[in-house]
């Protein structure tokens, strides 16, 4: 006697005790295959749900470092199973980044010793801030530059939001070279440093012609650069003007 095929079996589910067909209950979402809790769950959990080892994460990245500009594009454009959210992209990167500098402690603001003591401690903690909270540091970032290029590209039809979720994809492939190059600026902070100044503008020099492919290249390399340098500008006189007011009021760094 031949059985019926996985989707035509009929499920009672364990969550809401309704009976349905199919890979998820029809009432509560619940997964049909809800087995027992043992090694193979933990497993599944590890790939499936923490990383999303098959179709998430992993898929992301790998498709960000060999096509970043046409790997949003798609996913803007519809393209979006198999591929991590963007923002939840961002912040794995982020939070990865953070751990692991732990180990390392290089600093996020790569200023050295001004001799001016309230400044040096203002930049001191500040620098302990965001390694602290980089998380906060790239979400705080992300509307900024997102905003900038928004005015630089809306001519090209794209929205805000949308600049929103390239930014978050291309901040979180930074981040994870930031991690990966995590060795070299603890080592050779010098080659370190210039290399984490390089590959922002790398990067979006490389993913914005991709994106915006059927424009002149040119036009789009040098809005990506300009439009870089004005967002590069306003995040440090944003963070002059903090280290700024922290040392003029030294109790609240005390």
């Amino acid at each position: 006697m031949s059985h019926p095929p996985p989707e035509k079996q009929l499920i009672h589910c364990k969550n809401c005790g309704n009976s349905f067909h199919g890979h998820y209950c029809n009432n509560c979402g619940q997964d049909a295959h809800a087995g027992k809790i043992d090694k193979h769950f933990i497993y599944h959990e590890i790939q499936h749900g923490l990383f999303h080892i098959d179709k998430g994460i992993l898929y992301t990245l790998k498709e960000l470092f060999t096509n970043p500009g046409t790997t949003i594009r798609l996913f803007i454009e519809g393209k979006r199973v198999k591929h991590f959210k963007p923002l939840a992209f961002l912040l794995v990167m982020a939070g990865l980044y953070a751990f692991i500098n732990h180990f390392f402690n290089t600093n996020m603001i790569p200023v050295g010793p001004t001799g001016v003591k309230n400044a040096d401690i203002s930049v001191h903690a500040v620098n302990d801030y965001l390694k602290e909270h980089f998380e906060i540091f790239v979400l705080l970032e992300l509307p900024l530059i997102s905003f900038v290029y928004y005015l630089f590209f809306k001519r090209y039809g794209t929205n805000y939001i949308e600049q929103l979720v390239l930014n978050a994809y291309v901040s979180g492939l930074h981040t994870f070279i930031k991690l990966l190059l995590l060795p070299v600026s603890y080592y050779f902070s010098k080659t370190g440093l210039i290399l984490d100044q390089a590959t922002p503008i790398l990067l979006l020099i490389w993913t914005y012609p991709q994106y915006y492919h059927e424009r002149s290249r040119f036009q789009i390399i040098w809005r990506t650069i300009v439009g870089y340098a004005i967002f590069y500008l306003l995040l440090i006189t944003l963070l002059s003007i903090v280290i700024t007011l922290l040392s003029s009021f030294p109790n609240l760094i005390a």
